[in-house]
């Protein structure tokens, strides 16, 4: 039997199981959610099914349906429309002001975003439409756990790489492969591939990434010792392609233009290129850079974008770039040529920008 095959048979079972459930609790509605009900799922993946009722006291269980595992969740209504009401009122922005929700509250507002309903007397249809109506809501929250995710990992990578203790090379590499795994999620959710789970980073990215993206690349840096030649070195590009990876999300993503648009994912051989060590954290008033236990800096999205395409690139080259991005979405379109050479200017002045004659390491050419 195939994987899909599989698949697709450990979703018919947890149809047929929830439908049961759901009668048996006179239940308002009823859906399924997890790898299997997404196309991401493992020959050992389970179901979760989410029984939804007024009476529910919100607990969960475990049961078996032939050989397949089953998460039984019963929730309220009211939780449910609690967490939509936050998913859409949720705010992100640079001074932390307003609500904010945990990883666990957002992976449930993307299960029931991309579950199986299986019975419903209307409330789960009602709360999907009131989501579909600001999807990027749902996505951003999704992108901001990812960008955060990768965040730490690359902090504990920077500061563990910087030890004189050799053991630390180690866990340097450890958190530096995890960043950039959780840079590669954050870039696959402004793909549209919200699903939780760091495994399936692989698999979202090759059937759902942006065209053009160097999953070749991506893999090899994953898959390669980091730390067998150059372990400087390694780490570095590590680090760089993990920056790569979420300035893209925290500019073209955050404004739900097209990733694919992103014309710079290998550093070329320009002189222009991105300062080392900082990484953007996105809100929805503007692009922070963090350099962790360093400097931090507040920039207009125009301003982060011009910034992530100084990857090896010349001056004429990240401007007409930035201008052919401005035309995507109204936050970009002060990018004006002389504008981006002011851009580039004070981006330099502010120690954001690095110049150099030749590429760092062995990279490819934009």
């Amino acid at each position: 039997m195939t994987q899909a095959a599989s698949a697709r048979d450990r979703v018919r079972l947890g149809r047929s199981v929830a439908a049961r459930l759901a009668a048996t609790v006179n239940a308002d509605a009823a859906f399924l959610a997890g790898s299997s009900v997404v196309g991401l799922s493992s020959a050992t993946s389970d179901i979760d099914i989410y029984l939804v009722r007024s009476s529910a006291r919100e607990e969960r269980r475990q049961m078996f349906a032939d050989t397949v595992r089953v998460d039984v969740q019963h929730l309220s209504p009211d939780t449910l429309e609690s967490l939509v009401d936050r998913v859409l009122g949720t705010g992100l922005r640079a001074d932390h002001t307003g609500e904010t929700l945990s990883e666990r509250e957002v992976a449930l507002a993307v299960r029931l975003w991309t579950g199986d309903i299986v019975t419903d007397s209307g409330t789960l249809a009602a709360l999907r439409q009131r989501l579909a109506e600001q999807p990027l809501r749902l996505s951003r929250l999704v992108m901001n756990s990812w960008i955060l995710t990768a965040f730490f990992a690359a902090e504990d990578c920077l500061g563990l790489r910087a030890s004189d203790s050799p053991v630390d090379l180690d866990p340097a590499a450890l958190v530096g492969r995890r960043a950039l795994v959780c840079a590669g999620k954050a870039l696959a959710a402004a793909c549209g591939e919200l699903y939780f789970g760091e495994k399936w980073v692989w698999r979202q990215l090759a059937r759902g990434g942006p065209e053009g993206f160097p999953f070749a690349e991506f893999q090899r840096l994953l898959r390669e010792d980091p730390l067998a030649a150059d372990p400087q070195a390694g780490l570095t590009a590590l680090m760089s392609f993990a920056q790569t990876c979420l300035i893209a999300t925290a500019t073209l993503g955050w404004q739900d233009v097209d990733v694919s648009r992103w014309p710079a994912w290998l550093e070329g051989s320009g002189p222009l290129r991105r300062a080392p060590g900082f990484f953007p954290r996105a809100y929805d008033d503007m692009v922070t850079l963090v350099q962790p236990g360093g400097r931090h800096f507040r920039l207009p999205p125009h301003t982060a974008l011009v910034w992530g395409l100084c990857h090896g690139r010349a001056e004429r080259a990240v401007t007409e770039a930035a201008l052919e991005l401005s035309k995507e979405s109204p936050v970009f379109a002060g990018l004006t040529e002389q504008r981006c050479r002011s851009v580039i200017t004070e981006l330099r002045d502010a120690g954001l920008l690095t110049e150099s004659d030749g590429p760092r390491g062995e990279r490819g050419r934009t």
